[in-house]
Formats: structure tokens, sequence, C-alpha cells
């Protein structure tokens, strides 16, 4: 059995957004306060963390997490690798670098953003966060953080390649747009499919909700959460309306501190 927990379901500019005062920024409900997306897994004693926006201290101190066995980063857009430097504390805490499961395409872009992580000093270590880097592409995007295997895929978020994969009953998609049928081959008899779908009207790299329900629906799960849900999104009236559609019956608006059992 494994756990999953919800650290941030929101957008890049999370909600409330700054300096906004529509109806889901003013409100005070917990389920349209959004931190910057990212999940943690829990399998077999091990804290895996999917993607490090700029709320991981925040979340890290939120959600109790002290130590962390493996980091995947699905792609390198701000709000999934921002808190990138933030890790430095688990190199100390657990005296070595954290292995990092992502594309080779990404760990390009992170070297061209964070490029004082790649310099060392005369001790031979870097003046930030340590990572021992794994690095996938097409022909090896399956791994094991021990004895757990994700076996991964891949899919466009505009031109820019993005990293899902599944876990047992369980898979998880972000920022996506475009994709191959051949990925929906990889879902097939899920138990939970979280999926990111940022608002409801149509985006240009993002599935809206109408599109998340489409996709779902290819791929019949049990049960969908969606996430990384802007602030377009209002919690309580938009799940009131996936409840009343038949298409969307078993598809679910997931909320920062969420857990799921797998």
């Amino acid at each position: 059995m494994g756990k999953i927990t919800f650290l941030g379901t929101g957008s890049s500019t999370a909600s409330p957004v700054i300096g906004c005062k529509c109806r889901t920024c003013k409100s005070t409900s917990k389920y349209n306060k959004r931190l910057r997306p990212s999940i943690l897994i829990q399998k077999n004693r091990k804290n895996i963390l999917v993607d490090v926006g700029p709320d991981i201290r925040h979340q890290a101190i939120k959600f109790n997490i002290n130590k962390l066995d493996a980091l995947i980063i699905t792609h390198a857009h701000f709000d999934h690798i921002a808190g990138l430097d933030d890790l430095r504390i688990f190199n100390r805490m657990q005296n070595k670098p954290l292995k990092c499961y992502l594309l080779k395409e990404t760990l390009k872009e992170i070297k061209k953003k964070y490029d004082y992580m790649f310099e060392v000093n005369i001790k031979g270590h870097t003046q930030s966060a340590r990572f021992d880097f794994q690095v996938l592409n097409e022909k090896k995007l399956s791994f094991k953080v021990a004895d757990i295997t994700f076996e991964g895929f891949t899919y466009f978020q505009d031109s820019k390649k993005v990293l899902g994969f599944r876990v047992d009953d369980f898979a998880f998609i972000t920022d996506i747009k475009r994709y191959r049928e051949k990925i929906l081959d990889k879902l097939k008899d899920l138990d939970i499919l979280i999926l990111s779908s940022l608002r409801e009207e149509p985006t240009p790299v993002h599935f809206n909700i109408e599109e998340a329900i489409e996709f779902a629906n290819k791929i019949k799960p049990k049960m969908t959460y969606l996430t990384h849900l802007a602030h377009e999104i209002e919690h309580i009236s938009t799940a009131k309306k996936l409840e009343k559609q038949k298409s969307s019956k078993n598809i679910k608006l997931a909320y920062d501190g969420l857990k799921l059992n797998f």
C-alpha cells in the first residue's frame, strides 16, 4: 500500500493570486488556497517528491517532510523546479546527494537556469543543493526507487516534452496538452489518475476541464483527481458541476493536503 499527499494543487501563480479580488482569491475556503503543484509519494518507507516548486519550504514544514529518498521532475517550468535549491537542507540532514529522475531535455534546461549548481569549489562540492541525476530518455523511461517501479512515458505541453509515470494502479500526468495515443496503453486498469486541468476555458498549453474529462474517459480509471488548478476554478461550484455531469461522475478536484491510498 502506498500513500499520495497533494502538497500543492495550484497553477504557476498559485491562489490566491497577488492583487486579485476574484471569488476564488477572496474565498476563505481551504479548498481555494492552493500552493504550486507537487505531490509526495510514500511507499515502503520511502518518500518520493514529484516536482519542487517555489513553495517547497512551506510545503515541507506544513506536511512534516523530514526525509526525501528521491525527486522526480516532470519538466523544467518555474512552478515545477523553482524550489530546487531549497532541497540542500536534505543534503545536510542525509549527508548525501538526492537522487533525481528526469528527462535529458529537462536536465539541459536546469543546467542553463541553475548553472551555479554545477560549479564546484576547491573541496569538490557545490555551493548549493546536490543531486545524483538519473537521466531518462525515450529508450529508458522506467526506473526504480529502491523496490518501487515507476513506468515512465512522455507527452507534450507546447514544444516541451514532459515526463509522466505509473506506479502500481496509480498514474500521474501534469502539464499535458498533446500526446501520442500509445501512452493510453500504459494507463489501463488504473484505480487513480492524477491529471492537470488549468481552467474551464480553452488554453494553448494545458488541458481545460472538458479536455481532461475527455482524456480520463478514454482511460476509464476508477477515480480521476484534477490538479494544477488556476484561480479561475472555484472549488465548491466547480465540484458541483462535475458531480452533475454523467461524463465526470468519477472525476474530482484535488486540494492541498488531500491524501489518497494506492
